[in-house]
């Protein structure tokens, strides 16, 4: 096993695991507290699984700040980790391969 590989997983579970975590915990902030606005906040929330508590957090930011936040920072996590996937999973594809040959 190449040092690198290994980094490079261990780099792309890091960043799935703590961005999941932050969306998991920024939803659950804000889908409780959307049902005390009326259907039409929580339905969005509810039903649209990103978009929705990003949506309602934005609308009310005054009081909703962190959760808005967590949501935002698990996005950007999640995004880069499969950005790193998919920008240099290739990379490391092509050298397992040859190696196996």
């Amino acid at each position: 096993m190449d040092f690198w590989f290994t980094a490079f997983v261990f780099a792309v579970a890091i960043l799935v695991a703590v961005g999941g975590s932050l969306l998991l915990v920024g939803y659950v902030g804000t889908l409780p507290a959307s049902f005390a606005f009326g259907w039409q906040r929580w339905v969005p929330t509810l039903t649209l699984p990103v978009i929705g508590p990003l949506w309602f957090s934005a609308t009310h930011w005054q009081d909703f700040s962190r959760p808005g936040k967590q949501l935002i920072a698990g996005v950007v996590l999640i995004v880069a980790a499969v950005a790193l996937l998919y920008g240099f999973g290739p990379h490391f594809v092509d050298r397992l391969a040859a190696g196996v040959k």
